[in-house]
């Protein structure tokens, strides 16, 4: 499906604040309970007041975050594996410091994949394939996509052509930064 095609307008938003905990894979982190609470606020605000369905990662984070801004709400939740973050697979943990080094990396050559880690370009790939299979799911509705940061980095960039700068983009990018795409246009930037 071209972008250009899209009927929906989508929100898509970054997981609340997570738990550092390095017993534990990644992808199985929770969110603190500040997180829970400011995804509970954003989720009152009147931007997202009309959200005919909500579409996210199938890590632990997103469905989360997700569990906690429908709270009280009658809304379709639908997980798509093609939302998830990066695949980041390395022995031991990462310092902040290598972390944010093969992020970088990650982000300034889409093609190249850092020691463990998928590619940029193969999870851009498969996040935009969701979002096309989330335009086959619905027309002319509003949809909340709970995703994560480098994969929703990488995405924005694309389509708003700031590949060269994505890196900064990504260290800018906070817990809960939200934007808005509608007809494969940036309407409302994520950063």
């Amino acid at each position: 499906m071209d972008q250009k095609e899209m009927s929906n307008s989508i929100y898509f938003l970054r997981h609340a604040e997570t738990k550092f905990d390095p017993s534990t894979p990644v992808t199985e982190w929770s969110i603190t309970s500040d997180g829970l609470e400011k995804t509970k606020e954003l989720a009152s605000k009147e931007a997202f007041e009309v959200i005919h369905g909500i579409v996210h990662s199938n890590e632990k984070k997103a469905c989360q975050t997700v569990d906690a801004f429908a709270e009280g709400l009658d809304i379709q939740k639908y997980a798509l594996s093609g939302l998830d973050e990066l695949k980041r697979e390395h022995e031991g943990s990462l310092s902040d410091e290598e972390y944010r080094t093969r992020v970088r990396d990650t982000l300034v050559n889409m093609s190249e994949n850092a020691p463990g880690w998928e590619s940029g370009a193969a999870a851009l790939k498969r996040f935009e394939s969701a979002v096309n299979k989330i335009n086959m799911m619905f027309h002319r509705k509003n949809i909340l996509v709970v995703s994560h940061g480098i994969v929703l980095t990488a995405y924005f960039c694309k389509l708003k052509n700031f590949q060269s700068i994505a890196f900064e983009r990504w260290s800018q990018l906070k817990w809960l930064n939200w934007g808005l795409v509608r007809g494969g246009r940036v309407l409302i930037d994520i950063v």
